[in-house]
């Protein structure tokens, strides 16, 4: 072992004194382009110091004039001289909901198409993620809503989770022998419900805080999923 180390020391020891100059060339030459470097002429421009005396050139009224109404003061882009601007002449129409939904509707007809190309299994439960890898939905941003539109040719039973859905899609899902569950997502939890693989860690899932929304998903008709099961009578045995 010994030889082994002596004889590699003895192969190395003539490339230090090389390793060494080569180390000093760099670090001259990064030293010497560092001290050349200099400002471009015309990548900045010097400030411009008002009210320094008359010899300045920009002294008194810095450079703004005797008189006018930006001698005081500036002026805000959308004002027409001291006539009624445009936005207050002309009337006010509609409004923007700030609690509106951006959900993606998804017919039945649509659904049924996915599902005799063989994009969407029916054997097993049917989720938002599942939607929009086959491209049945795109850019979900707040949810998915089911709507009956197509009904008449959908023919396939399967248990589907959305977060909305009509009372005429539930009941020919339903009839068909599959089951709508209506589901509260927020923006956090749709996102790691659709893209898992951005998450190390996936969040806990978020119950509705707005009252409209505990009071739409707790509610059986829409199948929410907050709603408590219809308790089952059975029979007496006589």
């Amino acid at each position: 072992m010994n030889s082994i180390l002596f004889s590699s020391r003895r192969v190395l020891a003539p490339a230090w004194p090389m390793l060494f100059s080569a180390c000093r060339h760099q670090v001259s030459v990064k030293r010497s382009v560092m001290s050349a470097l200099s400002n471009v002429p015309t990548a900045y421009r010097k400030a411009k110091r008002v009210g320094r005396g008359p010899s300045s050139g920009k002294g008194k009224t810095s450079g703004r004039g005797m008189n006018g109404q930006k001698q005081k003061e500036s002026v805000h882009p959308w004002f027409e001289g001291g006539q009624t601007p445009l936005h207050k002449t002309l009337p006010k129409i509609g409004f923007t909901n700030n609690f509106a939904q951006d959900l993606v509707k998804l017919n039945l007809g649509r659904l049924q198409e996915w599902i005799d190309k063989g994009r969407i299994d029916p054997s097993k439960p049917v989720t938002m993620k599942h939607l929009l890898d086959s491209r049945a939905c795109r850019g979900i941003k707040d949810g998915v809503k089911l709507l009956a539109d197509g009904k008449e040719n959908f023919k396939t039973p399967l248990n589907i989770t959305v977060s909305r859905a009509s009372k005429e899609a539930i009941k020919c899902i339903e009839e068909l022998g599959g089951t709508v569950t209506t589901k509260y997502y927020n923006r956090l939890a749709l996102r790691a419900l659709l893209r898992p693989q951005y998450f190390s860690t996936l969040p806990l899932e978020s119950r509705p805080i707005r009252r409209r929304d505990i009071e739409y998903y707790k509610n059986s008709e829409v199948r929410g999923y907050l709603s408590k099961p219809e308790p089952r009578t059975e029979k007496a045995n006589a």
